[in-house]
């Protein structure tokens, strides 16, 4: 029976060994490893980048939100002092003072009450303004503007002379019948609408004629903001 000799065995033997090196499973498996790594590294790094693209277009499209919403705010806030100005000037235009009312109650007021005269009329209308106040934000609250605002004062100075036989007995006389006309009672202020201002001792003008007395009376009208 032949006999085989196996001249490289040592050598196949050492070549076996070094396969099953440890170091060299210990390298093959860190390689691995490693190549994982950075395939799941290279994995995130694509997810960032698309997630970041889509915050970047999300961003975008709230900037323009917020901008559409910024002009419409301000086109409301335009629309409502729009608004404003126009209830102002109706109620300026349907509740205006109307002399000719007032004229015409005095004239009323004359009648019944003799040797009285009226030698003077002044008719004061004057308007206090107050500037506008914008709507302010304070602490996240949104603090409600004030348009701006006149008020009315509305007062009617009469000088008279009052001839009577006993001159300034009539005076009282008048000042009440001005008191009792109905445009004046619901007009006036409630409390002194018709006030006594000034009153004369009796004097006699030249000529030697009946003496008189001159007196001055206010009829004063509520304020009234437009």
């Amino acid at each position: 029976m032949p006999i085989r000799i196996n001249l490289l065995a040592e050598d196949q033997a050492l070549e076996e060994e070094r396969r099953r090196d440890p170091v060299k499973r210990a390298y093959l498996a860190a390689g691995l490893i490693i190549a994982a790594v950075l395939a799941w590294t290279s994995l995130l790094q694509m997810k960032v980048m698309n997630r970041r693209a889509q915050f970047n277009g999300l961003q975008a499209q709230w900037t323009g939100l917020a901008e559409d919403y910024t002009r419409a705010v301000d086109q409301q806030r335009k629309v409502i002092e729009a608004e404003q100005h126009i209830a102002a000037l109706h109620t300026l235009t349907t509740n205006r003072f109307l002399w000719g009312t007032a004229l015409n109650a005095l004239q009323a007021a004359m009648v019944g009450v003799d040797h009285i005269q009226v030698t003077r009329l002044s008719c004061v209308q004057t308007y206090r303004t107050s500037d506008e106040v914008k709507t302010t934000t304070r602490n996240g609250i949104e603090i409600p503007g004030k348009p701006a605002q006149a008020t009315e004062t509305i007062s009617m100075k009469i000088r008279a002379t009052d001839a009577s036989p006993q001159p300034g007995s009539a005076v009282d006389k008048f000042k009440k019948s001005l008191g009792k006309i109905p445009y004046f009672a619901a007009n006036l202020r409630k409390t002194n609408g018709v006030m006594l201002t000034s009153l004369s001792p009796p004097q006699t003008a030249a000529g030697g004629r009946q003496p008189f007395v001159t007196f001055s009376v206010q009829c004063d009208f509520p304020e009234k903001v437009r």
